[in-house]
């Protein structure tokens, strides 16, 4: 080995055992979709806090975080928030809410999900009683009213996470219906995308009827 390729050496490895420790510089990210909490989790793996010497360290807004970091850690950073700090989509979600009784006839308004209810129960008929439509981000919560007689009720629901891929999303969710004259349902499930889920029995009604809730998500688009 030449004396010049030994100095080199040398020198890198003073470089990188150098007791001040890695240059450092700081950034500041403007989040425009996301949330500074939320940001957290995905900038984390690149600020190295127990690093020996020139510790990585952030700090967080609603709309922004800042971190002094590696320039090439901060460029890294960067491409990852730019990859997540998109607009959200709206998830639109179709509540029925569906009267069991001894009827024999059907109903068109729910033939989508009526084979689904006839596994499920035993009831001889079906028909639609009410109908919620509300939309939300992730992390969003929606309330609506529900006009049915003799007993309103009040529909709430939040989108508690988007998940999978493009062409084959879930959305986990938490869904709650409370009646004005007492009594109340709440689940939280994960539904795909697309399809109708029957949520359950909600409350019997007078004369040995039942009330079952369903709800079918759907992804909106710009266009919607």
């Amino acid at each position: 080995m030449n004396t010049r390729t030994s100095r080199a050496i040398t020198l890198a490895l003073l470089t990188a055992c150098s007791p001040h420790g890695p240059s450092l510089d700081t950034r500041t990210f403007a989040l425009k979709y996301l949330r500074g909490p939320d940001a957290v989790p995905i900038v984390v793996p690149y600020v190295y806090t127990d690093r020996p010497n020139g510790k990585g360290v952030f700090s967080v807004s609603d709309n922004a975080i800042t971190v002094r970091e590696t320039p090439d850690n901060l460029d890294k950073i960067a491409r990852v928030l730019a990859e997540y700090d998109r607009p959200r989509p709206f998830v639109r979600l179709t509540f029925h809410l569906i009267e069991a009784d001894g009827a024999t006839s059907t109903d068109p308004a729910i033939r989508d999900v009526e084979a689904t209810l006839r596994r499920l129960f035993r009831f001889q008929g079906y028909r639609l009683v009410a109908e919620g439509v509300v939309s939300a981000t992730e992390k969003g919560e929606v309330t609506q009213a529900l006009a049915t007689t003799p007993n309103p009720y009040v529909l709430s629901a939040s989108v508690q996470r988007l998940a999978g891929s493009a062409d084959s999303p879930t959305v986990e969710l938490n869904v709650r219906l409370d009646a004005m004259r007492g009594g109340n349902f709440r689940t939280t499930v994960t539904i795909p995308v697309g399809k109708t889920a029957v949520l359950g029995n909600v409350q019997a009604l007078p004369h040995g009827r039942t009330l079952i809730l369903t709800v079918r998500p759907e992804l909106l688009t710009t266009s919607d």
